[in-house]
């Protein structure tokens, strides 16, 4: 669709899951096939490349046979003619013993001399051939003058450095090759009108530091503007500065054999999590050789289609045509998409030199944009051809569903939406031609609930046509989501776009009356509509039947009745259904930490310090979730061993001189025991976690207790004991009120000079403060917390921000992993 609203041809994408399995030989059969690579030489005009060359071990001068050129990385540059082919699969696994008995082939492989390189060091437009460049082209010239190699199936691939130097010889000689295995290579997307007829499969890792994937990821999507169709097997199409960014799945071996039956000859593996290689995995993927070795030589002229042309309305049975210079003993194979390109049915078989064949349209389902496409093979079964038609509409009797497609690369790949209006631009085309009814559903779940937020009619098109939606009276949300219906009346077709996020800035205000119960959470009032506001009371309620999913319930107080109901609590920004003019974010206790009222040593004189926290916390090498228990626990030092401790994460049972016991049941708990003095006592440097039991009834870390002491600690004694209160979340106990004042406007606020501005409160506090700012208009906003000496203490944000009014909180137990001292802080 993106290719349509640029007058290029249709791009499609296909995704699916991939279980990769391969087979690596040991080294010492790696080495046994290093053994039977020659060892050779080429002087070019004084310039000297060794290279290693296998021969298939059964060669017929009589038999034409491929060739795999192998272009080995900046660490394997040498004189040696081994340390290239050694050490990686890169031209040992095309000479392997099973794939040479499947496809026996010559590979060569040249030595670039150390300081030496694959590519220019400018651009193709801008340079010719280096000198390994040339001298590499002679070695396949002299090969070919020696041994019977076949020009039309002539391969190249290169790890890195040969990465870099295999997508520069396609570019520079595009019609050279049959086709191309690029492996963490750097690429010129300008060059892609070049390399539209040639197959490719690229490996990349999207974690790559060495050479980061943008080139080979801009390059593919260049190609897919222009008209060609990628498998992404890992990571789909993603803005190319991005790293890691959408990644679905992988592709299974079983759908990916599928379309490369249905020649698919533009494949982009760009693993999620692939840093600079595994070439060893990719180089013995288990598809690989079989598509390589399907390949031939194209020929851009090899055919010409002639029907169905642009917009042809097509009933009953039509006649596809084509001309082609071929034998007329090759064969076409023909293919039909009822949908755009998106999926492919072969049709049928034909000899080329018909040049004709006719299509029962009456045999497939109607389809307002369906295409044909032909590809030719020779005599040996090899695709030599290719061409696709433009859309045109299939209409016999009988009424079809619509087409719907919707662009949602402006919400997948641009900023939080934050505007007053978004324009969705859809193609719905319906077979018959009767106009449509689009209907636009929102939802902030990610896709799990919606509700519908616009309805039009529409004509029937092939062309792109805009949906505006008020996106300001939707509530915000990280995971918002839209989803598009079309109906003519009989049939509907709907379609989603991705997820995104929608941060509209709001008026906001907290004041909220905390009527009832001790929970500690936050609780923002978003005005989206001020003349909706009623000047109504307001009460808050909560059902934590199930801890992990509270919900919160809204009643208006003054009419007595219920105007939200079960609203699942906020992540921050996603915001509740919008209900007399106003939205609520309502946010729980993000991480448990300790009541420091309540918190401390109750008998005995000890000040050993204790810092308590919740939420996510480093054990060993694991980041672990704590539980956030809400119980009361008491820590009695005992003169003699009294309990022992629990090995877990790494770390032993040990007899331990003190117990913990929850003041909720009277019972003593479990703990993990980090003693740094290996003595079972509490002191410097040790860590305690409590455990309590989790969902599934194991027992699991629920806080977690750090020691300190310095030389005048007074250390704990038998009978002293530490009370631990922490701080209630959010529950059924609580109640909050509040009245939303009509008759605020938004040009009512305090006059605003236009310069950001940055308040907190409360001040001074004892454990958390919230950090009110305000922004004339969206920019990246860094918020870090420093103390009088000049040290950062903490980073609350960093990130880009709309323009309004935002807020985000300081939680002093959390900063560094630890709490901060007492004192100013900037």
């Amino acid at each position: 669709m993106r290719d349509r609203m640029s007058e290029a041809p249709a791009v499609k994408t296909i995704f699916f899951s991939l279980f990769l399995v391969c087979l690596i030989p040991t080294a010492a059969a790696q080495q046994a096939i290093v053994d039977q690579f020659e060892s050779r030489s080429l002087t070019l005009d004084g310039f000297t490349l060794p290279y290693r060359l296998f021969v298939p071990v059964e060669y017929d001068a009589a038999q034409a046979y491929p060739l795999v050129l192998a272009l080995h990385g900046a660490g394997e540059r040498g004189t040696d003619n081994e340390r290239h082919i050694r050490p990686h699969r890169l031209a040992t696994s095309w000479a392997d013993p099973a794939n040479q008995a499947q496809h026996p082939a010559f590979v060569v492989a040249p030595q670039v001399p150390p300081g030496g390189r694959w590519t220019a060091d400018r651009p193709v437009d801008q340079s010719d051939f280096n000198e390994a460049e040339r001298t590499t082209l002679a070695i396949l010239d002299s090969l070919a003058l020696e041994f019977n190699i076949d020009p039309d199936r002539v391969y190249v691939t290169g790890l890195s450095m040969g990465g870099h130097g295999t997508w520069d010889l396609i570019a520079r000689l595009p019609h050279r090759f049959a086709a191309a295995v690029p492996m963490s290579g750097n690429a010129d997307p300008t060059q892609a009108a070049r390399l539209l007829h040639l197959p490719i499969w690229a490996f990349h890792g999207e974690s790559d530091t060495v050479v980061r994937p943008f080139g080979a990821r801009g390059l593919i999507q260049a190609m897919e503007d222009l008209g060609r169709e990628v498998v992404y097997t890992d990571c789909r199409r993603a803005p190319v500065t991005v790293i890691n960014f959408d990644c679905p799945g992988t592709l299974s071996n079983m759908a990916l054999a599928d379309a490369i039956e249905a020649h698919a000859d533009l494949i982009f593996t760009s693993v999620r999590n692939g840093g600079h290689g595994p070439w060893a995995v990719w180089y013995d993927h288990p598809l690989l050789a079989d598509w390589l070795f399907s390949k031939h030589r194209v020929d851009p002229g090899a055919i010409a289609l002639g029907e169905p042309a642009q917009g042809r309305v097509w009933t009953g049975v039509e006649t596809i045509t084509w001309t082609a210079p071929g034998p007329p003993t090759d064969v076409v194979e023909v293919w039909l998409s009822l949908d755009d390109g998106a999926a492919w049915e072969q049709v049928d078989t034909v000899a080329l030199g018909e040049e004709r064949f006719a299509l029962d349209t009456a045999a497939h389902p109607d389809a307002a944009l369906a295409r044909i496409r032909l590809v030719v093979l020779n005599e040996n079964g090899r695709v030599y051809g290719r061409q696709t038609s433009p859309p045109f509409t299939i209409d016999n009797a009988g009424d079809a569903p619509p087409y719907l497609a919707v662009d949602d690369e402006p919400l997948r790949f641009g900023p939080a939406v934050a505007g007053e209006v978004i324009e969705l631009t859809v193609v719905a085309a319906d077979p018959e031609g009767q106009p449509l009814t689009a209907e636009v559903f929102y939802s902030i779940d990610g896709g799990g609930t919606f509700t519908l937020a616009r309805s039009v009619e529409i004509p029937s098109s092939v062309d792109p046509q805009r949906i505006p939606v008020d996106v300001a009276a939707l509530p915000n949300s990280l995971e918002a989501r839209f989803r598009v219906d079309v109906s003519d009346g009989t049939h509907r077709t709907a379609a989603l776009t991705a997820a995104f996020a929608k941060e509209t800035p709001r008026l906001v205000d907290d004041a909220v009356e905390h009527v009832a119960g001790d929970g500690i959470g936050t609780i923002a009032l978003h005005v989206v509509d001020p003349n909706a506001l009623t000047s109504h009371r307001y009460r808050i309620t909560f059902d934590d039947a199930d801890p992990s999913a509270k919900t919160y319930s809204v009643d208006d107080l003054d009419l007595g009745t219920r105007v939200l109901a079960a609203v699942p609590l906020s992540d921050g920004v996603r915001e509740s259904p919008i209900f007399d003019g106003l939205s609520l974010v309502v946010e729980d206790l993000d991480a448990g930490r300790a009541d420091l009222e309540e918190t401390g040593w109750i008998t005995g004189d000890s000040d050993l310090d204790v810092s308590i926290a919740g939420g996510r916390v480093r054990i060993a090498i694991l980041t672990v979730q704590l539980l956030d228990t809400e119980n009361d626990y008491e820590l009695t030092v005992t003169a003699a061993a009294a309990d022992t401790s629990v090995a877990m994460f790494g770390m032993p049972a040990r007899p331990l001189f003190f117990t913990v016991t929850s003041r909720s049941d009277g019972l003593r708990r479990e703990v993990v025991f980090q003693d740094a003095a290996d003595d079972g006592r509490l002191g410097d440097g040790d860590v305690l976690y409590i455990l309590e039991p989790d969902a599934e009834g194991a027992p699991a870390p629920a806080w977690e207790l750090r020691f300190t002491a310095t030389a005048s600690t007074v250390l704990p004694e038998p009978g002293d004991t530490f009370l631990f209160v922490p701080v209630h979340k959010l529950s059924s106990a609580d109640v909050f009120e509040f009245v939303a004042m009509a008759g605020v406007s938004v040009d009512e606020r305090p006059e605003h000079d236009g310069r950001a501005s940055l308040s907190g409160y409360p001040n001074p506090f004892s454990d958390r403060m919230t950090v009110s700012y305000r922004l004339p208009e969206a920019a990246a906003v860094t918020i870090e917390v420093y103390d009088v000496l000049g040290r950062r203490v903490a980073v609350l944000l960093d990130r880009a921000v709309a323009a309004g009014d935002h807020r985000v909180d300081w939680d002093g137990n959390a900063a560094d992993g630890a709490r901060a001292a007492s004192g100013l802080h900037l």
